[in-house]
């Protein structure tokens, strides 16, 4: 399955904190299978799980649990890089966490947020992050919440403090460093992870607030986002694989030629994106099956012939493996 990834534009905050802080940033990320000349690349990006590794080194190499606040310390607004620079020229603090929210797909698909409406006009700004096979650590998450706090309070050129910022972890043995970074009520063990902002702090207006510059801005990221896609090596390698399934199913050999890539480096690419040839090519197959059942114009002979099967039987038990139903069932299902 592919998971979603952070650009390493993000990993560059944790690096800069790291030196600071007085760890070796290249021995740590090159633990976690990170090389610095990677993450430096325009466009580059990494799975969910390579992001979990790489502060489950963090935390080990530092032996603090706490290292993720330190943050709070050494702000970076740049961080975000344009994704910034669109929240900047927003009129209000809500307006720019916003704009957050619609172009976070620039540094991350892996982080989801939203704002939820509060009493008093008050807004939770929620975070989700979705993951992989390993386990998010909670500095993970801590990091990510104050950095954000970190780019409101440089935007608005004030020392915003949330309400209350809900973590969704136990409280650990010392609680002075989350309270001194995110100001405020702070709670642990709750359902979710988010900070409250009051309604004088949403509605603050921006002193760099600026209207054409502002439309210029969520113009670069737009195009941003569009080249985005077209860069990242998974929905192109899934074209290759649809393209190339009515003629059986696809090698991996075939597919690197035609994207005039090595074998190897197509691996990498994939592995880099959370996922791998394998994985995508069954992925690929199972969501056509989906969408030619759903359809229901189609034979199953004719599906199978299109997903790359030697038989209908062969379809028939990739069809159980994915859906625990045989094609039949699952028509029989949309139907009734």
């Amino acid at each position: 399955m592919t998971q979603p990834s952070t650009a390493g534009a993000w990993l560059t905050g944790i690096w800069e904190l790291l030196v600071t802080i007085g760890l070796d940033p290249q021995a740590i990320f090159s633990r976690a299978g990170i090389s610095e000349k990677g993450f430096r690349e325009p466009h580059q990006r990494y799975s969910s799980d390579t992001m979990s590794q790489l502060w489950n080194v963090i935390i080990e190499a530092s032996g603090d649990e706490l290292v993720s606040l330190a943050a709070a310390e050494h702000p970076r607004p740049a961080t975000l890089d344009l994704l910034t620079y669109t929240m900047i020229t927003a009129p209000t603090l809500e307006g720019a966490l916003q704009r957050f929210i619609r172009y976070i797909r620039i540094i991350s698909d892996a982080t989801i947020f939203q704002l939820e409406a509060d009493t008093d006009g008050a807004q939770w700004l929620r975070l989700e992050i979705e993951g992989g096979v390993i386990a998010i650590p909670r500095q993970r998450c801590e990091f990510i919440l104050v950095t954000i706090l970190n780019i409101c309070r440089w935007i608005a050129s004030q020392p915003i403090k949330p309400l209350v910022t809900e973590l969704a972890f136990p409280e650990p043995g010392s609680t002075q460093m989350h309270v001194r970074a995110f100001g405020g009520v702070v709670r642990f063990g709750t359902q979710r992870n988010g900070m409250l902002f009051s309604h004088s702090d949403m509605q603050m207006p921006l002193p760099a607030s600026n209207p054409v510059l502002s439309e210029l801005h969520e113009r670069f990221a737009v195009d941003f986002l569009e080249k985005m896609d077209q860069w990242r090596f998974v929905p192109r390698v899934r074209d290759v694989i649809i393209r190339s399934l009515p003629d059986g199913s696809p090698a991996r050999s075939k597919a690197a030629e035609a994207l005039h890539v090595s074998e190897r480096t197509l691996q990498r690419r994939l592995e880099q994106e959370g996922t791998s040839y394998n994985d995508l090519l069954d992925e690929t197959r199972r969501d056509l099956a989906k969408e030619y059942l759903q359809k229901n114009v189609m034979a199953l002979a004719q599906i199978a012939f299109l997903l790359g099967f030697a038989d209908q039987s062969a379809f028939c038990r990739a069809c159980q493996r994915w859906f625990g139903q045989s094609p039949k069932q699952l028509r029989k299902m949309q139907l009734t």
